[in-house]
């Protein structure tokens, strides 16, 4: 299932055929049970083009903008089409040789640079919410969070862990990082 959202223009039947046809050459990459939400907005300086694949609690998404339309869809399925492939060699490489072991290795402690007695100056001198977003908290392993993160796009991810704590994966320069939330 395809959903097609334009913002701030309208949208013609022939650009929505053309976008049609770019994600079925993905759609054979894909479970027959994937759905896309393909986001089309006008920008100051050109198109932003949003394609997200939802499938089970799992989501890829590719994004990208150019001056037109149909170049923002292509290079947006380019990169999805990337990812996909990444997201096959990883679990290619997860199978051939421990994966686990190396990311556990790479894990390093976190350090404890905000205090509590500083905490307030630091973050709330001079800093304004702008957005708000509420995400709803899947289970899944260190491994498949990993995984979630890096096909989004993100620096960072919020998961329920098999063990049933909260938890926040996110980049380092040489790895990865775990944050345990208590309650």
């Amino acid at each position: 299932m395809i959903n097609i959202t334009a913002r701030g223009f309208d949208l013609k039947q022939g650009t929505k055929d053309g976008i049609d046809k770019e994600l079925k050459r993905i759609e054979k990459m894909l479970p027959p049970n994937a759905s896309f939400d393909v986001t089309l907005a006008k920008e100051k300086d050109g198109y932003e083009c949003d394609i997200t694949v939802k499938h089970v609690g799992s989501f890829i998404r590719g994004e990208a903008r150019a001056d037109k339309i149909e170049p923002a869809v292509d290079m947006a399925v380019d990169d999805l089409k990337r990812k996909l492939r990444k997201l096959k060699t990883f679990f290619v490489d997860k199978k051939r040789k421990g994966a686990i072991d190396e990311i556990a290795n790479s894990i390093e402690p976190l350090s404890d640079e905000v205090t509590m007695d500083n905490y307030d100056e630091i973050y709330y001198s001079s800093v304004d919410i702008t957005r708000e977003k509420t995400v709803t908290l899947n289970m899944m392993t260190d491994d498949e969070a990993i995984v979630q993160m890096e096909m989004l796009g993100h620096n960072f991810f919020v998961y329920l862990s098999i063990d049933g704590e909260v938890k926040i994966i996110y980049k380092r320069r040489n790895g990865y990082g775990i944050l345990v939330c208590e309650q």
